[in-house]
């Protein structure tokens, strides 16, 4: 490509020869050529930018539903959404049409959720006279594209995306005009083909063919496109061989996407090269290893990305014709072993991720790397840091070690890392840092030692650190912190030792952190706190320079005492942290020198006495934490210089005494909590006049009387809690607060409440008079507060209320009347409630209820009726809830539903019908012929012995989720769930399922979810599980399977299988062998006592795998093997012999005798409601849980060597432990009877308020409960 030069650099020439001068003529006209091409681009690129700049938006009502934005620099630009062909061609000609005869050129039309019943795109879609520069359409039915669709956008459109639609195909006739193409996005079709010439006749720069389902592709499939083709994304597809043969002629493609396929390796034919290729995107395929010089094929590659592949070797000469990489990303694979070559010819890598592999030695595999500055190696099982690991990487910055099982760091592991400024080795096993381990890292800004086993730390560990700003070593051993250790790190801003077990810190500790901005101290043994952060006097600092810290965290110390020189001189703090601790007193020079403080947090101490000048010093704090105290008094200087403060709590101290005028100075205030104490008395000089609190916690404070005045002058109140306090309803005529919006008091006594109680909150608009003893509720109480939007009047005594309460509230949204006593419904105070969206009558007496007579409720879109004794429902047919989306009708005793059943509820999505008397579900009410949108039903614990009559064509075409536990169910047959064609979840659990016929599931293709567990399944085929495509959970937990046969291939999708706590005995070498994607295998509680060598081998993604209560007499180490790399917690229990591995404990089992299934169930059943092992009790002498396994990093100074006399010590132990257990479980056991009583006790005031109600009607229902096996 010629290229002009800068015009002072020209210089004339005469040609020497004739051939010169030839060659000169035929460069000039190449010039000349040259000057027209960007001539013409320059004049096009200036008139559309002119046209652009001229062309505005029409007005909005001449393009409905399509919003039009002209910007200044960039013409115009057209939205449509939910557009119909029709709406979106006159869109286009209202635009026309505002441009007149000069026309106009849109850059951007974007089109989302075209309609559906568009499947065919037309050129009738784009009047004459469209010019469109980017074409968006995305979210369509589009299955074609007729062949003059873009005719008319020809000669301007430049970017095309059809995404998330349903092509089939590329459309290469429609675009085969388009020869301004240079941009197509074809992501998220059904495209399964490229059969040759696909884009033949574009000029195509960019093209994504992202997320279809491409599984081959024609050697001809990008023909026409080599020479401008440089950017393309195959990305989650379906193809499983690198299309080499399809791309080699792609002469400037410099970016491919490949991840989320199925290509397990590269060609290898020696001749085939993408050479301008620079980044290749291999990530989520089938890689299993990397052989000797396979990238040879792209020998200019910078980016390299294989993360998420099952990579498990790598020749050391994989990467040899690399020499120009840059980036490789590793990470997410299987690798162990990494060879010391692996990298040399790599000269240029910048950054290299090996992230979440399984390497074990790092010795010399990153050194002589002279440009290398990342380097992530997290979530490995490295073991040490040997001597000059990285020798050569001069220029390495940054290096993370987290989550490994380093145990041992060589004093000059990091001996040429003179960059280095980032150094993660959090989560590891490091007991000791050697004093010379950070010798040379003159330029290390942040050090993560967290999270290891650091008992001690040694003077001069950080001695040439002196660029350290974040030094991390919370969550390790520490018990001591000694003078010096950090004295030479002056540019320190951030230092961690929380959850530590410091029981001392020397005076002067952190004396020279001259920067120091934050330190955390919470969660050690401090019991007290010295002149720790005494100022230095060192020379070149004045005296007066004081400290920097900002925050001071020291909370969950279990301080006592903190000497009044421990905070002298922390002049900067901000934020100080203080609770959680031992503290009694607060003495006046404690803070003198906390001067700009803002927010103090004492909570949770035993502070008994503050003295009166104790916060005299911090005049700009804002927020005070003193809750959980032993403050009995506060007296008007207790908080007289806090003229600043605006958050004050002081809840849960026993507070007895609040003095007149203790909070005047706070002018500033705006939250105060005074919860949970003992004030009894709201006298009129407790809150003065000019206070501008918004939120007022008076909760639980045992007051009985509120003086007039109490509340005069809180103009600014917001929100008031007066819960569980002894008020009546005088109290509520001395609430004269005209702004409060939120008013809580509940749990008082008003039942002598009157129709002027509330008449001084007129802005009140959240209301909750729960439990507050009302029988009656006055007609007109609400008449002055015309803002009330939410009233919540549960577990009162109401049995009416008057037609008219309601009046006026015209913005009331919700009204909540559970727990009271009404035997109909209140059907007229509705009849003024047509703003109403949420309604809950819940644990009423209801007997039945008439829909129709709730038609003012216009609004409604969540009904509740649980927990009611409603046995008939009616007046659906002229009941109209166009609103309602949720329906709770639980607890009650519906045996069946009206054939209209909330028919016109077409926005109907979730109905609840658990515990009934259902024993089918109510087929003709729940179709979609009254309910379309149905997407969610609970029929758990009815007497259900069907699903629906076998007969039935009823239809759930929206159905997504469905309950269906707890019930009578034993069999589940073949047509049980063909009416549920979109089911996603199904549960199923806690029946007496013994039976699966075939098919029963084959008419779920959607199922995502599958729960069978706590039934009486003794054999569940593989045929059963056909189908079940896209099936992510199943559970088959508490049953009685006995044997396992081998899992379908369809089950392919499955991540979670929990078979614990069945019979099975063996596992066999295929039992799992489609279950690729398997990431959780429960096997826990069964009788297991031999599992094949290859059982796990083909579950490539398992995580989680629990085999523990089971009776292997071995560990089966053979069968572990394949899971080395990749498992992350593994659970065994069994007696093991400790030449297989140190840290498996010997176990004994006692053998389980012979038990039939439908036995244990029926035992399971009538001793307990909970989920049991069917199996007898008995001894389990350990629980083993091995976060990774052999060789993974276990901690050797737990775990038992051959010598070691620890078996008396371990019984101990375990003795222990029991008595532990034992104690734990009585104390549950008597709080779990407490609650019982408590229960017991409601249930029987419940019923002796009941009791006169419920005789009228004993004949009619069944309240009792028979002690048979199924529910009645």
């Amino acid at each position: 490509m010629w290229t002009t030069r800068p015009r002072t650099r020209r210089k004339s020439r005469q040609p020497s020869t004739p051939s010169c001068k030839g060659r000169d003529n035929r460069t000039w006209n190449r010039r000349r050529d040259s000057f027209r091409i960007i001539y013409s681009v320059i004049l096009a690129a200036c008139m559309a930018t002119q046209e652009a700049r001229c062309a505005k938006c029409p007005p909005p009502d001449t393009i409905p539903g399509c919003p039009c934005y002209n910007f200044e620099n960039g013409g115009l630009f057209l939205e449509c959404a939910g557009a119909t062909e029709e709406s979106l061609r006159n869109a286009l000609s209202g635009v026309i049409h505002a441009a007149g005869d000069e026309g106009v050129l849109v850059q951007s039309l974007s089109v989302y959720e075209l309609d559906r019943k568009v499947e065919e795109l037309r050129s009738a879609a784009f009047p004459a006279g469209s010019q469109i520069r980017h074409l968006q359409i995305s979210h369509s039915a589009i299955r074609e594209i007729s062949e003059n669709a873009f005719e008319r956008l020809s000669k301007s459109l430049e970017s095309l995306a059809l995404v998330s639609g349903r092509l089939a195909q590329v459309p290469q006739k429609a675009m085969g005009t388009l020869s301004l193409l240079k941009a197509l996005d074809l992501e998220a079709n059904l495209v399964q083909e490229l059969p040759s010439f696909s884009f033949y006749g574009l000029s195509l720069i960019k093209l994504n063919l992202k997320g279809n389902q491409i599984m081959k592709i024609s050697e001809y499939a990008f023909a026409g496109l080599e020479g401008t083709l440089k950017d393309l994304d195959l990305a989650e597809n379906k193809i499983r061989l690198f299309p080499m043969t399809s791309l080699r002629r792609l002469e400037h493609l410099t970016s491919l996407r490949l991840a989320w396929n199925e290509v397990s390796q590269l060609p290898e034919d020696g001749y085939s090269r993408l050479d301008a290729l620079n980044f290749l995107d291999l990530s989520s395929n089938n890689f299993k290893d990397i052989p000797l010089n396979c990238f040879r094929c792209c020998p200019s590659l910078k980016t390299l990305s294989l993360y998420y592949n099952a990579v498990e070797s790598v020749d050391k000469d994989a990467f040899i014709s690399l020499i120009d990489l840059e980036s490789i990303d590793l990470s997410h694979n299987k690798i162990v072993f990494l060879d010391v070559a692996t990298f040399r010819a790599n000269q240029k890598l910048r950054s290299i991720d090996l992230s979440h592999n399984h390497i074990h030695y790092i010795r010399g595999v990153f050194s002589r790397l002279p440009e290398l500055k990342e380097l992530f190696l997290a979530e490995n099982n490295i073991l040490e840091i040997p001597a000059e690991t990285f020798s050569g990487s001069t220029s390495l910055s940054v290096v993370y070690l987290q989550q490994n099982a380093i145990r041992r760091i060589d004093g000059r592991g990091l001996a040429t890392l003179s960059q280095l400024a980032q150094l993660h080795l959090s989560g590891n096993y490091i007991e000791k840092v050697p004093r010379d381990f950070l010798e040379h890292c003159e330029n290390l800004s942040t050090l993560s030692l967290d999270g290891n086993n650091i008992r001690e730390l040694e003077v001069g560990t950080f001695a040439k650190a002196k660029q350290l700003r974040e030094l991390r070593l919370q969550d390790n051993q520490i018990t001591e912190v000694k003078r010096g250790v950090f004295a030479p790190l002056p540019s320190l801003l951030e230092l961690h030792l929380q959850n530590n077990a410091i029981t001392d810190m020397e005076t002067g500790a952190l004396r020279s952190l001259h920067s120091l901005q934050h330190v955390n101290l919470q969660g050690n043994l401090l019991a007290v706190l010295g002149d720790v952060f005494q100022i230095s006097n060192d020379v070149g600092q004045s005296e007066s320079s004081g400290s920097s810290l900002v925050s001071i965290q020291l909370d969950n110390n279990g301080l006592g005492v903190l000497h009044n020189d421990s905070l002298r001189g922390q002049a900067s703090v901000r934020i100080m942290w203080l609770g959680h601790n031992r503290l009694t007193r607060l003495q006046a020079p404690l803070f003198r020198d906390l001067l700009l403080v803002e927010r103090l947090y004492l909570t949770n101490n035993s502070i008994s006495r503050i003295e009166d000048t104790a916060f005299k010093p911090m005049q700009a704090l804002k927020f005070l934490e003193l809750s959980m105290n032993r403050l009995s008094h506060v007296t008007v200087k207790t908080f007289s210089e806090l003229h600043e403060l605006e958050e004050l709590y002081l809840q849960d101290n026993g507070l007895r005494r609040l003095d007149p005028y203790a909070l005047t100075a706070l002018k500033r205030l705006r939250v105060l909590d005074l919860a949970n104490n003992h004030l009894n008395v709201l006298h009129d000089k407790i809150f003065q006049e000019g206070l501008p609190i918004r939120t007022l916690n008076l909760k639980n404070c045992t007051i009985t009387v509120i003086e007039n005045g109490a509340f005069r002058g809180l103009n600014n109140l917001y929100e008031l809690n007066l819960e569980h306090n002894h008020f009546t309803a005088t109290a509520l005529d001395r609430l004269d607060i005209p702004g409060l919006r939120v008013l809580r008091i509940s749990y008082n006594n008003f039942s002598q409440i009157n129709g002027n109680s509330l008449d001084g909150l007129p802005s009140l608009q959240h209301l909750a008079m729960d439990s507050s003893q009302i029988s009656r509720m006055p007609a007109e109480i609400f008449s002055k507060n015309k803002n009330l939007g939410k009233l919540l009047l549960s577990n009162n005594r109401l049995r009416v209320l008057p037609a008219t309460l309601f009046l006026g509230l015209e913005v009331l949204k919700e009204v909540k009347l559970d727990g009271n006593r009404f035997q109909d419904a209140p059907y007229d105070v509705f009849a003024n409630a047509s703003t109403v969206e949420f309604l809950s009558l819940a644990n009423n007496v209801l007997l039945q209820m008439d829909m129709s007579r709730l038609n003012g409720l216009i609004s409604l879109r969540e009904l509740d009726l649980r927990g009611n004794y409603i046995m008939s429902l009616t007046g659906f047919s002229t009941a109209n809830f166009s609103r309602l989306i949720s329906v709770d009708l639980s607890h009650n005793h519906l045996a069946a539903l009206p054939a209209n059943f909330f028919a016109r509820s077409n926005m109907l999505r979730k109905i609840e019908l658990a515990a009934n008397k259902f024993r089918q579900i109510p087929a003709v009410a729940l179709t979609a012929q009254n309910i379309p949108g149905l997407a969610w039903l609970n029929v758990t614990a009815n007497p259900l012995v069907r699903i629906h009559e076998i007969s039935s064509e009823a239809k759930y075409p929206a159905l997504q989720e469905i309950h269906i536990s707890g019930t009578n169910l034993t069999i589940v047959t073949s047509q049980d769930f063909e009416a549920f064609p979109a089911l996603m979840h199904l549960f199923m659990g806690s029946n007496m399922i013994s039976r699966v016929s075939p098919s029963a599931f084959r008419s779920l293709p959607n199922l995502l979810t599958l729960d069978l567990s706590v039934n009486e399944l003794e054999l569940l085929p593989q045929e059963r599980l056909k189908g079940l495509e896209h099936l992510r959970l199943l559970n088959l937990t508490h049953n009685c399977l006995k044997e396992l046969e081998d899992f379908p291939p369809d089950l392919k999708a499955l991540q979670v299988l929990d078979l614990s706590y069945n019979q099975i005995s063996g596992v066999g070498k295929s039992t799992f062998q489609h279950l690729e994607n398997l990431a959780e295998l429960h096997l826990y509680g069964n009788w297991i006592s031999s599992i094949s060598p290859d059982a796990f081998k083909p579950l490539k993604k398992l995580r989680i795998l629990d085999l523990s209560r089971n009776y292997l007499a071995n560990l089966p180490l053979n069968a572990f093997r394949p899971l080395e790399t990749q498992i992350r917690s593994l659970r065994a229990e069994g007696k093991y012999d400790v030449a297989y591995a140190r840290f498996i404990y010997s176990l004994r089992l006692s053998p389980l005798p012979s038990r039939s299934c439908g036995a244990a169930m029926n035992a399971r059943r009538a001793t307990s409601p909970r989920i049991n092992d069917p199996r007898p009790a008995r001894a389990i002498n350990s629980f083993i849980s091995i976060a990774r396994y052999y060789p993974q990093k276990i901690r050797p100074s737990i775990l038992p060597s051959r010598s070691e006399p620890w078996e008396k010590e371990r019984e101990r132990e375990r003795e222990r432990e029991r008595k532990r257990e034992r104690e734990r479980e009585r104390e549950r056991e008597r709080g779990r009877e407490r609650e019982r009583e408590r229960k017991r006790e409601r249930e029987r005031e419940r019923e002796r308020e009941r009791r006169p109600i419920l005789k009228s009607v004993s004949k009619t229902l069944d309240l009792v409960i028979r002690p048979t096996g199924f529910i009645n």
